[in-house]
C-alpha cells in the first residue's frame, strides 16, 4: 500500500511540475488586444453599473512591489477572441509596458460575462491550480490577488509567484 502511494505522490508532484501557469515574460504582445468598453458593458448588467470600470478593469499590486499594476477585461483586434491581460507597474513612466495575456478565450465575447475584482493580502482556499485536478489547497500571500469570475458560476484568482516569475490560476468554485 505504502508503495502505491509513493507512486501517486511521485505523479502528483509531476503533474504539479508540468502544470501551465502563465509565465510573466511570456505574455502575448498586447497591441494585439483592446481595452473593452465599459460603458457598453454597463447596458449589459446591472450588477457592472456600480463600478465606474463595469468590473472589467482593477487597479492592484500583484507582485508587490509597491506599483500598481492593472488588469484589464480585452478583446482582439480581429474581434475572435477575449481575455484578461496585466500590465504591471512601470518605476519609469517612458519604460516599455510589462503586459500580460493571463487568459485567451476563443469566444469573441467571453469577456460580456467575466468580471475582475481584487482580493486582498492573505490565505486564499482553492479546489484547483493551473487546471490540475485534485491540486487544492490553501494559498498565502502578502499581494494581492486578481478575482477573475463570472456571476453565479465558476470564480478563480491569480497571484504572481515572485519565486518562479509566474502568474498562477487558482480556481476557488467547481
Amino acid at each position: 500500500m505504502l508503495n502505491g502511494i509513493a507512486s501517486l505522490s511521485a505523479v502528483a508532484a509531476l503533474a504539479v511540475a508540468l502544470s501551465a501557469p502563465v509565465p510573466a515574460s511570456a505574455g502575448e504582445r498586447s497591441a494585439r488586444w483592446e481595452t473593452v468598453n465599459f460603458e457598453e458593458l454597463k447596458k449589459l448588467d446591472e450588477w457592472r453599473r456600480a463600478s465606474p470600470t463595469a468590473f472589467a478593469k482593477v487597479s492592484l499590486d500583484m507582485n508587490n512591489d509597491g506599483l500598481k499594476d492593472e488588469a484589464t477585461l480585452v478583446i482582439d483586434r480581429g474581434r475572435h477572441h477575449s481575455g484578461l491581460r496585466v500590465c504591471l507597474g512601470r518605476k519609469e513612466p517612458k519604460s516599455p509596458s510589462n503586459c500580460h495575456i493571463l487568459v485567451d478565450d476563443d469566444l469573441e465575447d467571453a469577456y460580456d460575462v467575466m468580471g475582475l475584482n481584487v482580493r486582498a493580502p492573505g490565505c486564499h482556499l482553492y479546489n484547483t491550480m493551473n487546471d490540475l485536478v485534485d491540486a487544492g489547497g490553501r494559498i498565502c500571500s502578502r499581494a494581492q490577488a486578481l478575482e477573475y469570475y463570472r456571476v453565479g458560476s465558476a470564480t478563480s484568482f491569480f497571484l504572481y509567484d515572485q519565486k518562479t516569475g509566474r502568474f498562477n490560476r487558482y480556481w476557488d468554485s467547481d
